[in-house]
């Protein structure tokens, strides 16, 4: 374990990812719906130095098998096996992503017409080593 650091941010306190690539843990997989009524996941992704962020993985569209697979990927990449699952909108596949490290990117997206940081992809090694 890494000596002791006292914490900086209060509790409670949010604190963002800069942009750019990070290596993160999924804290938390929560089954939720869209405002469509759509199946989601959303996963609650902390970073190193304290930052938090959301990202919600949406079933039933044309990109909901591929983001799950990049996410699948970069936990693969983070040395873990990827089991004989169902990967769906399901407890079991909730549960597998918990507690997982992953590659991530963080973008700006347009919240309510401010920009804030969003994790925008999970990434394969190869991409989250490669050069800028």
């Amino acid at each position: 374990m890494p000596g002791y650091k006292r914490p900086t941010l209060k509790r409670g306190e949010y604190k963002n990812f800069e942009l750019g690539r990070h290596s993160a843990v999924i804290k938390k997989v929560k089954l939720a719906k869209t405002t469509t009524d759509k199946d989601k996941f959303t996963l609650i992704v902390k970073g190193k130095e304290g930052e938090s962020g959301i990202y919600n993985l949406v079933f039933g569209t044309d990109f909901s098998e591929i983001n799950l697979n990049y996410i699948l990927a970069s936990i693969e990449d983070n040395g873990y096996a990827i089991p004989e699952l169902d990967f769906d909108y399901n407890e079991p596949t909730a549960k597998f992503l918990e507690g997982k490290s992953v590659y991530i990117r963080v973008g700006l997206s347009d919240w309510s017409g401010e920009e804030q940081p969003e994790i925008t992809e999970f990434l394969n090694e190869e991409e989250f080593e490669a050069e800028e």
